[in-house]
């Protein structure tokens, strides 16, 4: 059900093409390979780069990012890896919201949040799609957060939100 949300999300967000607290480190490129928007995140949060784009954490590992930018096509495929990579990390969904639609920034952003179950306790997971206004593009932003976590960096992942700067 999630995995055809995530599709059909991705083809409606094609077809419309037409963010103080935490130090910020400096930009990073959300893909080196097609740089459609950077994103800042503090400095002491470890980050690396990824087949798709790249990820980040905090330093106490309550939250995970990653930023991926892909072609619809790629959703199935991607959400595949996401789920084994859950699944390798013993979280358990038990529950999903309803994908809601916003514009931000003149942009189409879709948010779907999962209920889910960890070995740490309750954990919360999202898909934020981002219409970065590039034929055939969108990029998909992953969070996953303990529900501790989800509270304590709030402030630090508004500002992140806030730091991502399109192309």
């Amino acid at each position: 059900m999630l995995r055809t949300t995530l599709v059909a999300l991705a083809i409606a967000l094609c077809a419309s093409m037409p963010m103080s607290g935490a130090a910020l480190a400096g930009p990073l490129s959300i893909t080196s390979a097609d740089p459609v928007a950077i994103v800042t995140i503090p400095d002491a949060w470890p980050n690396s780069k990824v087949s798709r784009g790249i990820e980040f954490k905090t330093p106490d590992d309550e939250i995970y990012v990653w930023f991926e930018l892909i072609a619809p096509g790629e959703m199935d495929a991607v959400q595949k890896e996401h789920d084994s990579y859950f699944e390798k990390e013993g979280v358990k969904i038990t529950g999903a919201s309803e994908t809601t639609k916003q514009e931000v920034n003149g942009r189409a952003w879709s948010f779907t949040e999962l209920k889910a179950t960890s070995k740490d306790g309750p954990s919360i997971i999202r898909y934020i799609a981002i219409n970065p206004n590039v034929a055939g593009k969108i990029i998909l932003m992953t969070y996953w957060a303990s529900e501790d976590g989800h509270k304590k960096y709030d402030a630090a992942m508004k500002k992140i939100f806030d730091s991502i700067a399109f192309k």
